[in-house]
Formats: structure tokens, C-alpha cells, sequence
């Protein structure tokens, strides 16, 4: 791993950057105006009931997450994600104001994420590109509409094996 520092404007920022995918990294992207960053990692929830803060985390680095995705990445607890933002700092050290995220695997299966809708042909996913996914719900699933949610299909590609809720 190598420690790089950039200097954007007169604020300096901290970039690590590490070949494995797999990394709870933070790269620089292209400095128009602020700073724009990635990170990738396995979320996860840390601290105490009173100081409780999301992080994507490897064996090496942590990232806090803040902004308006960290509660909808909170529940992504376990996952493999990938997150665009700007730099920021925390008390508990290198944080990323999220932007953009993406869900790159559960327990190493990549899921469907986006809208649980219904129509007459039944329930879908609505994806952020405006594609739709047709999907096989059970009956708790089914009672989340609207919600924006993530679903790992079997392997007929219909049926939900697991899903979990990131927004109600």
C-alpha cells in the first residue's frame, strides 16, 4: 500500500491507494472544483450505542461513511460497496460525503438493487437506470412496496433467494 498525498486548492487530501478490489480504499478522481474520491470496502457498523458510525473496512484501512447514503448503506452491513463522494473528515478519522453508492456483492453474490413496484403482471424491481427486473416475492417481501431494497435471485433469476431493506 502506498500513502500519496494530493493537494487540492489549499486543502491537502489524503488518498490511499491499493490494487485489491477488495480494499476499503480512497482514490482520487478528478479535481473539478472539489475533490471527487471512491471507496470500496465491506460495510460494517462500529462504536458503542452512543458513537455508533458506518465504515467500509478491510484487514487495513477504515472509511467512514457520512451524508444522506450512510443510513441506507448502514443497512447494507456486510456487503461488499462502492462509494463516490468527497473527501470529509470525522472525529473517528478519513470519512467520504457519499454521493453515489453501488452494492457490488452480498456474501458474494451480486444483487438487483432499486424500487420494489407491483403491476398487473406482478412485482418488479425498478433499477436506478429505469430498467425493471420481474421478481418472484414472498409475502413479507411483498408488503415492502415503494421501498428501495436489494434481492440476490436464484437460479431461475425470478425467484428471491435473500433481500434486504435500504429504504423504507
Amino acid at each position: 500500500m502506498r500513502l500519496v498525498l494530493a493537494v487540492v486548492g489549499l486543502s491537502a487530501l489524503s488518498v490511499v491507494s491499493v490494487s485489491c478490489s477488495r480494499k476499503a480504499v480512497v482514490e482520487s478522481g478528478p479535481a473539478a472544483g472539489a475533490a471527487e474520491a471512491t471507496a470500496r470496502g465491506t460495510v460494517r457498523r462500529l462504536g458503542s450505542e452512543a458513537a455508533v458510525r458506518t465504515v467500509l473496512q478491510d484487514e487495513e484501512s477504515v472509511v467512514v461513511v457520512v451524508g444522506d447514503y450512510e443510513p441506507e448503506i448502514a443497512r447494507a452491513a456486510g456487503a461488499q460497496v462502492w462509494v463516490s463522494g468527497t473527501p470529509a473528515s470525522s472525529e473517528y478519522g478519513p470519512a467520504l460525503q457519499v454521493s453515489e453508492y453501488k452494492i457490488l456483492s452480498v456474501d458474494g453474490d451480486v444483487p438487483v438493487v432499486g424500487i420494489l413496484a407491483e403491476d398487473d403482471s406482478g412485482f418488479f424491481i425498478r433499477k436506478d437506470d429505469g430498467s425493471e427486473v420481474r421478481l418472484d416475492v414472498t409475502e413479507q417481501l411483498a408488503g415492502q412496496l415503494g421501498a428501495k431494497i436489494w434481492v440476490v435471485l436464484g437460479a431461475d433469476r425470478v425467484t428471491v433467494s435473500r433481500y434486504g431493506i435500504l429504504r423504507d
